[in-house]
């Protein structure tokens, strides 16, 4: 397969640059609050606005990554790895809980925010920030947190 007329220059560095990008978006996100949760739905937030603004990025970073790319599907792993472990490193403890939890989460963000954008409008993706945060944390507050955490986002005081 020649993807070179999908990727002008090199893939390589077009995904790392978009991957950290995202990642200094969502660090600074989280920097500015002192609760996990918070700092939970700041990064979800963090991303979609990512997203909603470069969705270019977010289908390299996505479906291009998975689709056209042999080293792609490597790069889109240790991708979701290092968010699934920023996730996990100050999550309230489980020994119940799957130890691919946070893999499982974090992917189902990735997905769901590339499915909005190939399918969808920014707003509609924006719009699903909410139920993102919500779907998260419910493993780990439960319904009922979970969902004030959802709400919590919405506001504009939240920052």
């Amino acid at each position: 397969m020649d993807d070179s007329r999908d990727f002008p220059g090199d893939f390589s560095a077009a995904f790392s640059a978009a991957v950290a990008r995202l990642q200094v978006a969502v660090l600074a996100a989280c920097e500015r609050q002192q609760a996990w949760p918070a700092k939970v739905a700041a990064a979800i937030a963090a991303a979609v606005d990512f997203a909603a603004n470069d969705p270019q990025s977010v289908q390299l970073l996505t479906v291009d990554a998975l689709i056209r790319r042999p080293d792609g599907g490597q790069r889109y792993v240790r991708m979701i790895e290092h968010f699934a472990e920023l996730l996990r490193a100050d999550a309230p403890p489980d020994r119940g809980r799957p130890k691919t939890t946070e893999q499982a989460l974090v992917g189902g963000v990735a997905t769901t925010m590339a499915d909005r954008l190939r399918f969808e409008t920014s707003s509609a993706l924006v719009a699903t920030t909410p139920e993102l945060v919500e779907f998260v944390l419910l493993p780990y507050l439960g319904p009922g947190e979970a969902k004030q955490w959802a709400r919590w986002v919405e506001q504009p005081s939240r920052s």
